[in-house]
This record gives structure tokens, C-alpha cells and sequence, in this order.
């Protein structure tokens, strides 16, 4: 029998990290501490305050496609709904499409069910990218609240998001609740990283050895870098379209700034010309003055021989 292999004795970079979403959702799926400690991490509770966690869109990797959205979808102790989203790509749309993924989430009734059964759901986007560049956090909370004195309207709905490249941003109530340590792990890119982190916290090292399986597993590899490459091509569409536009605008700015020199050229020409009639008429007017001042002076001399 072959002997399995251990997180322990890889060596090197990680050809696929945790902050792939196919190796987040399997191993948190397949890993109920790591899972327990990432939850309560974000929740900003103990570990032993959770009763129960269950995973309502498990993932088997031989049926995804490359399309497939990893959202994790959670229920916690059995009255709260978590959809935990890893955003790792550019995406204008980020924020109405996490709205709408909330929203979605939290209409969980089935026909005939009354609104007593709404449960209290929440969106988390870890994610790499900024949300706001202009004023930067590490893990912000955003909920329904009152724009004038900030009074909470329901405490139902809400997003948190985790901005993994933003540790240095990291409160002590982070470090506390374990954010920075999930931040380090998320952002590993080798395994002796994740062997020394494994260190401090031994009792999520099934998580090490699954992202391991994950690495070296042809098929499973042959999934994720078929999904990274959609990602990518996504992104570079995304990108291209962006270039495109710019340059179609650019050219229609510029076509405009050369249409509206030309005009201010004119008028500059034309005003010109203006200057220059103005400025023979006062020749002319000055050449007369000095004429009717000689015929007033030889005026004054007549009178002065008479």
C-alpha cells in the first residue's frame, strides 16, 4: 500500500493555494475544525460557541466545470445562514453582485413558509482586491443602518469583507478572533510557510494535507488549472475591453480637442485681426490728432504776428 503522502515533507511553492476557490471550498468542506476555525474567525466568537456548521452546497471536484461558482454556503448552528466568497479576480460588479448573492441567500422560504422562518444571513467576500483604495481596512462590517445617527434598521442582513492584502491594517481584536492568522494561511505560497504555520495551530493540519492531495492528484489538478485559466481569460477579456474602450474614446477626445483647437485658432486669427484694425484706426486717429495740434500751433503763430 502506498504511503500517503504529508503536508510535512512538501517542499517548495504551491502550485494551488487557499486562495483558490476550488481548494478553499474542498478542504474547508472535507476539513470540520479548519472549517469551525475559519467561521469562527470571522464571526468573532469561540470555536466551543459553535454547535453545528453545515455545508448546503457540497462539491464533489470530478462533476465541476470551469464556470463553477465556489461560494461556500453555511448554516450555523442551525439559525444563521453564511455565504463565504473568495474574489481573487477584477470585477466592477463586485459590490451589486455580492448584494444580489445576499439577497438570494437570505430568501430561504419555501412556498406556504411564514417570514418567522427568515434567518439571519450573512455575506463574506475574502478577498485580494481593494474595495475602497481611497480608505483602506482589513476586515470592515457593513450593515442596514439609519445615515443620520447610524441606528441599527435590522440586523437580518449584512456583508464583511476581509481584505487579505491589507494585514498590516489587522486591529488586536483581528489578531485575537485569529483573522491575521487565516490571512497568513490564505496568503501561503509555499509549503514551508504552511509547515510553520501548521505549527501553531496543529489541530487544522487535515486542512494542509488536503490542499497537499489537491496539489498532486492529476485530475483534480487538471480541474483547477481548467477553472484558473477561465478566471484568467475572464480577466483578460475584462481587461481588453477595458483598453478598447479607452482607446475608442481616447481617439474621439482627441478628433474633439483638435476640432476645438482649430476654432480656438480661428477666433485667435480672427481677434487678431481685430488688434490690427484696431490698431491702424488708433494710428490713424493719432496721426490726425498730431495734424490738428500742427494747425492749432501755426494758428497761435499767425495770430501772435498779427
Amino acid at each position: 500500500m502506498a504511503t500517503k503522502l504529508s503536508y510535512k515533507e512538501a517542499t517548495g511553492v504551491i502550485e494551488f493555494t487557499l486562495k483558490d476557490d476550488g481548494v478553499f471550498h474542498y478542504s474547508l468542506q472535507h476539513s470540520p475544525r479548519a472549517l469551525a476555525g475559519l467561521v469562527s474567525a470571522l464571526e468573532g466568537i469561540k470555536p466551543e460557541d459553535i454547535k453545528s456548521i453545515v455545508v448546503e452546497n457540497p462539491i464533489d471536484l470530478s462533476s465541476l466545470g470551469k464556470e463553477t461558482v465556489m461560494d461556500l454556503k453555511l448554516t450555523l448552528n442551525s439559525g444563521k445562514i453564511m455565504n463565504i466568497e473568495l474574489q481573487t479576480y477584477m470585477d466592477s460588479f463586485w459590490r451589486p453582485r455580492a448584494i444580489l448573492y445576499l439577497c438570494r441567500a437570505y430568501d430561504s422560504l419555501k412556498e406556504g413558509e411564514d417570514y418567522s422562518k427568515l434567518k439571519q444571513t450573512m455575506h463574506y467576500c475574502i478577498t485580494d482586491q481593494n474595495l475602497f483604495p481611497e480608505n483602506p481596512e482589513f476586515y470592515a462590517r457593513y450593515r442596514l443602518l439609519n445615515i443620520k445617527n447610524h441606528r441599527s434598521y435590522s440586523d437580518m442582513l449584512g456583508t464583511n469583507v476581509l481584505q487579505l492584502n491589507h494585514a498590516e491594517l489587522a486591529t488586536q481584536e483581528d489578531i485575537d478572533n485569529g483573522l491575521l492568522y487565516w490571512t497568513k494561511l490564505f496568503m501561503a505560497k509555499t509549503w514551508e510557510e504552511m509547515q510553520a504555520l501548521m505549527l501553531e495551530h496543529e489541530e487544522i493540519e487535515e486542512v494542509a494535507d488536503l490542499i497537499l492531495e489537491l496539489n498532486t492528484d492529476n485530475q483534480a489538478k487538471e480541474i483547477l488549472e481548467g477553472q484558473r485559466r477561465y478566471r484568467e481569460q475572464l480577466a483578460t477579456e475584462y481587461a481588453t475591453g477595458v483598453l478598447e474602450t479607452q482607446e475608442k474614446y481616447e481617439a474621439i477626445i482627441e478628433k474633439k480637442d483638435m476640432e476645438f483647437n482649430a476654432i480656438i485658432e480661428d477666433k485667435d486669427a480672427e481677434i487678431a485681426d481685430k488688434d490690427a484694425e484696431i490698431a491702424d484706426k488708433n494710428a490713424e486717429i493719432a496721426d490726425k490728432d498730431a495734424m490738428i495740434a500742427k494747425l492749432l500751433a501755426e494758428n497761435e503763430e499767425l495770430k501772435k504776428k498779427k
